[in-house]
């Protein structure tokens, strides 16, 4: 298990993770540290426990706000998809629709020339 020393607003915080995650741990708690550190200035030093609540519900909205934004942009592209397929299904019926009409109308014109053979 790996091991990870953080400091967060000046205090130091030792943390577990599973092998390999240590980079990846430092790195969020570097984020962390500087939210903190950002909250600590526009409001002072009100509290670690004040400083760290503020900052995880200012990163929560934040990914809410990304999430909300991705599920709209899912959303459009499955509707843009949905009308590039609907389209394509009504393009593939014409061309269906006109080579049917063709074959329809060379199969009349066979048969007037086998009739004229036939004659």
């Amino acid at each position: 298990m790996g091991k990870v020393n953080l400091e967060i607003n000046g205090r130091k915080y030792a943390l577990g993770c599973d092998d390999g995650e240590e980079e990846r741990l430092t790195r969020l708690g570097e984020k962390l540290d500087a939210r903190v550190r950002k909250l600590a200035d526009q409001f002072g030093q009100i509290g670690d426990v004040r400083l760290l609540v503020m900052a995880a519900i200012t990163m929560s909205d934040e990914m809410e706000e990304m999430r909300e934004d991705l599920e709209g942009q899912a959303q459009s592209a499955t509707a843009d998809l949905r009308r590039q397929s609907e389209d394509a299904l009504a393009g593939a019926q014409k061309s269906e629709s006109t080579a049917a009409d063709a074959l329809a109308d060379a199969a009349k014109r066979i048969e007037r020339l086998a009739e004229k053979l036939q004659g």
